[in-house]
């Protein structure tokens, strides 16, 4: 997409204040907009463990796409006097062919990448879920080059056949409806060091706009989460990549005879009222949840309580050892054992 530099510095040093909508009245303002973006995260993929004398690196691959009903279009303004830092105004469209401008954030420059960068774009958490030992880990990249780089949905009203924002622009970013820009494992930022950390079951969360910088259609699909075995020096396979970050963390108890009922106590994240718990992965008589209700919602471990039924096989399994899901999210493999 061609850009003329001397008409964003007019917009951006000109009649720009008029046309910023600020934070108070941004309600007002999202009522009458209806081609606003909506970011989405796939799950990371091209997952590796990159051992060296320095210690242990966990690279991935991120995409976050669009699929909203206008593009996700961020302008440069004026630089800030204090930061140092430049300027970012998100321009959202409107049904009747107008727009406008509110302040999003900064653009500040990247010298790994050699080109401007959109901060606080996304952020990457790897969560211990049954590693003992282990600890919460961030990745330091935090600011992305936005453009369209993959095509995910053609058939969303509004995709254009050919990328619309092809450059990683100093004046202008974006992502248009229905494409995705996607970041490689071998680029700067994407690793998590894993040095020192322990071998297990961990979570890799992306979250995109963790800061709510971005107006956008809704808030509640930011998130996608891969579920890792993790084993040092080299070893990450992946357990659940449905995108999906709900997981449990431990069942007690953990056995039960056939023929018999047990209350169990389900701990993990992300649970929420509603959720199934399921058993798989073995044979013989499969467990069954009822009474399934949620007992605690914190912001580090949720409690799911319920009531465990074995029924009775004169034969059981030749594997009697269950997985256990809670909802649509990752397992917690080889969690449940019938006795008989």
């Amino acid at each position: 997409m061609s850009t003329n530099p001397s008409h964003f510095r007019s917009v951006a040093f000109g009649s720009l204040a008029a046309c910023v909508v600020t934070l108070a009245s941004s309600a007002m303002a999202q009522t009458v907009v209806d081609r606003p973006p909506n970011l989405k995260p796939l799950p990371a993929s091209n997952l590796s463990l990159v051992a060296d004398a320095s210690g242990s690196t966990l690279r991935f691959s991120t995409t976050s796409w669009n699929n909203g009903t206008g593009p996700l279009q961020l302008e440069a303004g004026s630089v800030d006097t204090g930061s140092g830092k430049q300027q970012v105004f998100q321009r959202v469209f409107l049904s009747d062919g107008t727009s406008f401008l509110r302040l999003a954030g900064y653009f500040e420059w990247h010298p790994a990448h050699n080109h401007f960068h959109f901060d606080d774009y996304a952020l990457y958490t790897l969560q211990p879920v049954n590693a003992p030992g282990g600890s919460v880990r961030t990745g330091s990249k935090m600011t992305f080059c936005v453009m369209d780089t993959t095509k995910i949905d053609t058939t969303l009203p509004g995709t254009p056949a050919q990328a619309v924002y092809s450059t990683c622009g100093r004046y202008v970013q974006g992502m248009s409806v229905g494409w995705g820009d996607t970041y490689g494992s071998h680029l700067a930022g994407q690793e998590i060091d894993f040095t020192n950390n322990a071998d297990g079951l961990y979570q890799l969360k992306i979250e995109i706009d963790p800061k709510k910088v971005i107006i956008e259609s809704t808030e509640s699909d930011n998130v996608s989460c891969v579920l890792l075995d993790i084993k040092k020096p080299s070893t990450v396979a992946v357990l659940d990549s449905s995108g999906n970050c709900s997981t449990a963390v431990s069942i007690t108890p953990n056995t039960a005879q056939a023929g018999t009922s047990v209350q169990v106590t389900i701990t993990g994240y992300g649970f929420s009222d509603g959720m199934t718990v399921a058993f798989e992965g073995g044979n013989g008589p499969r467990p069954i949840a009822s009474n399934v209700r949620l007992a605690s919602d914190t912001s580090t471990l949720d409690m799911i309580t319920a009531t465990v039924t074995v029924p009775f096989k004169k034969r059981g399994g030749r594997n009697p050892v269950w997985d256990v899901r809670v909802g649509s999210g990752g397992v917690l493999p080889k969690a449940f054992t019938v006795t008989e």
